[in-house]
Parts: C-alpha cells; structure tokens; sequence
C-alpha cells in the first residue's frame, strides 16, 4: 500500500511547489489518510505551519534568518541542518520524502541519534546507509530511488517532486505493483460519513520520533478565577525517629546529587554535540562557497579556452590583414586562417599597394568567413607630351608661309 501513497504524496507537493510554496517539515505526522469516493489512503498533506514562499527561481524568500534550524531534525534536509535558509526549495522536500521512504522500507530513521546534534551530523555529513544492507527484501530499483532522494548536494537529488513520482511509478510498474487505492471498508465508510477525521501512519510502520512533553498551563477563563483540583494527601506516617530521618534524607541527598550530576552531563553532551554540529553546517557552508568559486574559474577557463576559428580572404590576394581584440593581435597575408576566443569583437585592417585599405569588424561569434573586396586606388591623368621634331616642321611651314605674304605684288 505504500507505493500509491508515496505516489500521492509527490503529487500533492508537486502543486505546492508551482505555487511557489515549499513544506519544510514533511514527516509521516504531516501525510493523513482519509477515505475519497470509495477508496481508503486517499492522501492530504497537512501542516503547512513553516512552510515558505519561493521566488520565480525557486530560491526561498521571507525574514527568516540565516543560521535559523527549522523542521523537524529526523526528516530535516542537509540544507535545513546547516541553517541555510536562503538554499532551501523543493528539493529539501524531496530528501524528506527520501527519509520517510527510507523509514517506509526499513522501520528505522537513516540518521537515528540520541541529540538534536548528533541527528544534524548526521544529515550534514554522513552518507546513508543502503536500505538493502538492513533489509535484502528491498528491491535494487526502489533502493536506488531512496538514496538518490537522499544525496546531501541539491543538484543530485531529483530536481521536481514530478521527476521523483515520474521515478517512483516506473519502479512499481517493473515491480508489478498497482496504482490503485484500495477499496474502504464498511467501517472506514461509517467513519468518513460521520466525519470522523483520523490520522494515520504511511504504511502502518511509520511513526515522527516523539519529542520531549512540556507541562501545560490550563489558562484560566477571562472573569472567573483558576479552578484547582486537590490531590488528596496520603494517609500520615508513623512517626519515625530521628535516625530513620537522618537515613531517608541522606538517601534523598544522594539521589538528588545523582540526578543533578546526570542532567549536568547530559547538558553538556548535547551543547558539545550542538557546538559541533554548528562547526559542521559553517564547513559545510565555506565548502559549498569554494565549490560555487571553483566552478566559476573553470567556466572562466572554458570560455577562454573556447576558440572560434576565422577564414580571411580577399579580392585581389595578396593583402595584408592585421587582427586585433581586447587581449591580443594576429596578422596575415590573404587567404590565411586564425582562431580567436569566442564572442570577442575583432577588428580587421586590410592593406595592399596600389589599393584603398579597408577596416570592419566582426563578432566571433560562431564559424565563419572574412572577406574583402578592395578598390585600386584612382591614378593621376598624365602630363601632355610635346614631340620636338614635329614643332620644328610647324615652324618651319609657318616662316615658309609669313614670306609668301611678304611677295604679294602691290598694284599702284
């Protein structure tokens, strides 16, 4: 019965998390079984109490401070552990829902622990350990499902409650288990028809490790005093003599002494657990600090490394090209080839005697050609040419021409 309800579950956070809403404090106590058209283990997850807005990436908003634990710690996700606040989204509801899937398969908690500290070391550092190593039964496919939920980075879970029911449903489908709620029995339909509201355990074999009870104060109603009820005294002793006294109040000192003795070591074993497991969220947060910084170089060495590779040519060959970008310079004569790093600008000059240098820049953005078609530069007109033989001939005709005038007869 347990695969339709996990099923169930997914769904039901699924819609949570579209609306930009994460629970925080997923736990069998929060997942209620109900009876729905027929059917019993309809699921309702309740208890939104904590729960919190994201924004549109889905990255958690709101005043909660950072370093502020919140959850409850059996179920509580590596990010919740180390008071990260700002990290917490869907995926923190998808280690919790590995925790109970865990607990559904084995009867046990993945990180049992006797201090609030102890359990938070555990989330924080310690892997899990394999449902099959506790109960061989499981099978590999649903094991697998489990610890995937449960891996301490975000980026190694499943990214969507979607992706985990999308997951979850394959391994039953292989396993040959049915999606189908089962049918209500006639007293779990009386039950429902009377509106009796009841909250049970996934499963049956889950329960949310109980916490210490606090006394209660019975406020007394406005304008009518606080009702006490006597506890009748118990029937008077016979009076006991002096060194029976001095016996039983030696006892009750030596037990008092016991018990101030015990609760001192318990107090500070669980503020040395707590201390450390703040020294352990603070690590946590410088590793995932240096892991963001680290990635970020290689993706600065990537992008440097990246080169785009360019074909210069040209109309006439033969020019020279000179290429220049933020960080270097390359020249060539056409046709010639060069790479440069991806998404420079580059400008090319290209030069060729007897024609006009030509400039353009370009984008290397992708794979591409170059080119250029350059125009020769316009000539001079030349100097008119004087032929000194031929003037001599014109001078010559025109003397030859100025005596004829001069043997003109002159009639009187």
């Amino acid at each position: 019965a347990a695969g339709p309800i996990l099923l169930q579950v997914c769904e039901a956070l699924q819609a949570a998390h579209e609306s930009r809403i994460v629970h925080r404090d997923l736990k069998p106590d929060n997942v209620c079984l109900t009876v729905h058209k027929g059917k019993k283990n309809f699921v309702k997850v309740v208890d939104f109490g904590i729960a919190r807005v994201t924004d549109d990436s889905g990255a958690s908003t709101g005043k909660t401070q950072t370093g502020m634990v919140m959850g409850t710690p059996a179920y509580m996700s590596p990010e919740q552990a180390g008071g990260m606040t700002a990290r917490i989204d869907g995926r923190s509801d998808i280690y919790s829902l590995g925790c109970m899937m865990f607990q559904m398969a084995t009867g046990k908690l993945p990180f049992p622990g006797t201090s609030f500290g102890e359990v938070l070391i555990g989330h924080l550092q310690l892997p899990p350990p394999p449902p099959r190593s506790m109960v061989p039964a499981i099978p590999e496919a649903y094991e697998a499902v489990i610890l995937k939920c449960l891996e301490k980075k975000q980026e190694d879970r499943y990214q969507t409650m979607r992706e985990a029911h999308d997951a979850l449903a394959q391994v039953m489908g292989q396993l040959g288990i049915s999606r189908e709620l089962p049918p209500a029995s006639a007293e779990e339909l009386a039950a429902a028809a009377t509106g009796t509201k009841t909250r049970t355990n996934p499963g049956g074999v889950l329960k949310t490790p109980a916490r210490p009870a606090l006394p209660r104060k019975t406020p007394a109603t406005p304008g009518r005093p606080m009702m006490t009820t006597a506890t009748p005294l118990p029937p008077a002793m016979p009076k006991a003599r002096p060194a029976v006294y001095v016996g039983l109040v030696a006892i009750v000192l030596a037990a008092a002494s016991g018990v101030v003795f015990f609760v001192r070591q318990q107090a500070g074993e669980n503020r040395r657990a707590a201390e450390r497991a703040a020294q352990l969220a603070a690590q946590h947060i410088a590793e995932q600090a240096r892991e963001a910084a680290l990635r970020a170089e290689e993706e600065q060495r990537r992008l440097q490394n990246d080169k785009i590779p360019l074909s210069v040519v040209s109309e006439p060959v033969g020019a020279i090209v000179e290429a220049t970008w933020k960080e270097g310079v390359k020249g060539g004569v056409t046709p010639f080839d060069l790479s440069v790093p991806k998404n420079v600008s580059v400008r090319f000059t290209f030069s060729k005697r007897d024609f006009v240098s030509w400039t353009t820049d370009v984008i290397a953005d992708t794979p591409k050609v170059v080119r250029a078609s350059l125009l020769a530069e316009p000539k001079a007109a030349p100097p008119p040419r004087v032929l000194k033989g031929k003037s001599e001939g014109s001078d010559k005709k025109a003397r030859q021409a100025a005596s004829k005038e001069d043997d003109i007869p002159v009639e009187f």
